[in-house]
């Protein structure tokens, strides 16, 4: 697969498959595009599906001298875009972290006129979630690695998924812990405090006025539910769903059915 270069030469690793209206999938925090290969097969009959790796993820490079801030990945989005696709509209998925980062380019002026949708996945404008704030503090003071096999097998993947699919889904969850474990260090603890000290567009939501998809899993313990209805109540042109029962964070999984079928009605009405 192909990768596009950068203005400052480093290079996003991307996928693209089928033909038709632009439709733009970016993952979350410690993932890669593995996390949409459903999603590839599924829409790329009907839409020109591209995902991509962020910068120091997946297949990407991973400069250790990059600041990793949400503007700086959405830059880089925009930068890829215009040499893949030119000045075409799109539509931009944004998963967890990639939501928010997809936040951040719905309401970049110089970003957000090249949108044609937006899809925002069990996400927020703000990350808010008091139950990790000892974690947080420990990664803070270095005395926890984020990129280790035990906290990821034991913390993070209950945090994830839902108790019943991890069960169920061996493999998945398999792939899932070693998609994790490629990441470094530098770069985990670096996304991971821009997460949390500084990424926040809450004042920003009412700017964006592309009609808006937001989906959430009931009984997501990352990002919770609570944070797509504020969305909602604060994007004028916005619709939410929020998928049950039982569906934790990993809805493209866990809910991946009726996921798919909501994203493709929405897509429906843009072309």
């Amino acid at each position: 697969m192909p990768y596009v270069e950068l203005k400052d030469g480093d290079r996003l690793w991307y996928e693209e498959k089928g033909k038709g209206m632009p439709v733009v999938f970016l993952h979350g925090w410690l993932g890669s595009s593995w996390h949409f290969s459903n999603q590839i097969e599924c829409f790329s009959k009907s839409y020109r599906v591209l995902v991509f790796d962020h910068k120091g993820h997946g297949k990407s490079d991973r400069p250790e001298d990059s600041a990793y801030t949400m503007l700086e990945f959405a830059e880089e989005l925009n930068q890829a875009l215009d040499k893949i696709i030119g000045d075409k509209k799109f539509v931009l998925i944004g998963h967890s972290m990639g939501g928010f980062i997809s936040l951040v380019y719905a309401t970049t002026p110089k970003f957000k006129k090249r949108l044609k949708g937006l899809i925002l996945m069990s996400t927020a404008s703000r990350f808010r979630n008091p139950g990790l704030d000892e974690f947080v503090n420990l990664i803070k003071k270095g005395e926890m690695t984020i990129v280790d096999r035990g906290l990821v097998e034991g913390i993070l993947i209950s945090i994830a998924f839902n108790p019943k699919y991890v069960e169920t889904h061996e493999n998945v969850i398999k792939e899932f812990v070693e998609e994790v474990m490629k990441n470094s260090e530098y770069v985990a603890s670096r996304t991971a405090m821009e997460i949390v000290d500084v990424f926040n567009v809450e004042e920003k939501l009412e700017q964006i006025d592309v009609p808006t998809l937001i989906l959430t899993g009931d009984q997501d313990a990352f990002i919770f539910k609570e944070e797509s209805e504020l969305m909602h109540s604060k994007i004028k042109n916005s619709e939410l769903k929020i998928l049950s029962p039982n569906i934790g964070h990993m809805i493209q999984f866990e809910a991946l059915e009726e996921c798919n079928k909501v994203i493709e009605n929405f897509l429906k009405k843009l072309q």
